[in-house]
C-alpha cells in the first residue's frame, strides 16, 4: 500500500518553528493548483516566493505585479534550489519530484512534498492571527479540515483574553530588567491573576506583592 496508514501518521512527531517571513526565500517547482495554493499561502505571510514551471495555471497570472512573487517559465534546475531556503515540490512528474527531493537532501534544504507530506521535511500548518497573537496547528492524523475547524475555536478563545495578553506583555516590558522578572511573570501569567484582572484590581495586587506601580 502506498504511503502510511493512520497508525504510522499518528506516530510522526513534529517540531514547529517560526520563520522571519521577509528573510525567507521559497522556491515552488510546479505550476498547477497545488503550487498556486502554496504560492498564495507563503506570499500572504510575507515570504519571498519564486515559482518555476514550464506551464502555469491561469490563476497564476492574477499574481503578476505582486512584489514578493516571481514567476519563471523554465524547467526545473538545481541552481534554483541553491538560492532558496525552502522548496515546495509540486510537479506532476514522479521522476522530477524524486530528483528535487534527492537534491534537497544532498544540500540540506527544507522541502514540502505536495503529493505526500510524509515524504517531505516540512508540513504547512494552519495559521491564524489576532491583534496580539499568532498561532499554528495541525492534526497528528493528517486532517486539514479538522485543523481549520479547531483553529476557529482556538482563535475565538484567544480573543476572550486579548486585552489581558496586551497587559501581560506590557508588564513584561516593565519588569524585564528586574531580578524577579521570572517570578513576576509566572505570577502574572496565571488563572489566579487573570481573575484579579477581571475584577480590575490587578494594579493593587502587583503593588501589594512586588511594589510595582502601574
Amino acid at each position: 500500500m502506498r504511503g502510511y496508514n493512520k497508525q504510522d501518521i499518528s506516530a510522526i512527531n513534529y517540531t514547529m518553528i517560526s520563520l522571519l517571513s521577509s528573510k525567507v526565500n521559497i522556491l515552488i517547482v510546479g505550476g498547477g493548483e497545488a503550487a498556486f495554493i502554496k504560492c498564495i499561502t507563503f506570499s500572504k505571510e510575507g515570504c519571498n516566493v519564486t515559482v518555476v514551471s514550464k506551464e502555469f495555471n491561469k490563476n497564476f497570472y492574477k499574481l503578476k505585479g505582486v512584489s514578493n512573487i516571481k514567476l519563471i517559465k523554465d524547467e526545473y534546475k538545481e541552481s534554483y534550489v541553491d538560492i532558496n531556503h525552502i522548496v515546495i515540490i509540486a510537479t506532476n512528474s514522479n521522476i522530477v519530484n524524486e530528483s528535487i527531493k534527492n537534491y534537497c537532501d544532498e544540500k540540506y534544504k527544507l522541502y514540502l512534498n505536495c503529493e505526500d507530506f510524509t515524504q517531505g521535511l516540512v508540513v504547512k500548518p494552519v495559521q491564524r492571527d489576532t491583534p496580539n497573537m499568532k498561532f499554528a496547528l495541525h492534526t497528528k492524523g493528517g486532517s486539514p479540515k479538522t485543523s481549520l475547524f479547531m483553529s476557529k475555536i482556538i482563535e475565538d478563545k484567544i480573543y476572550e483574553y486579548s486585552n489581558f495578553i496586551d497587559y501581560t506583555c506590557s508588564i513584561r516590558n516593565i519588569v524585564k530588567m528586574r531580578p524577579q522578572k521570572k517570578e513576576i511573570m509566572n505570577f502574572v501569567c496565571s488563572e489566579d491573576f487573570f481573575f484579579f484582572y477581571t475584577k480590575d484590581v490587578q494594579s493593587i495586587i502587583l503593588e501589594m506583592f512586588y511594589g510595582i506601580d502601574i
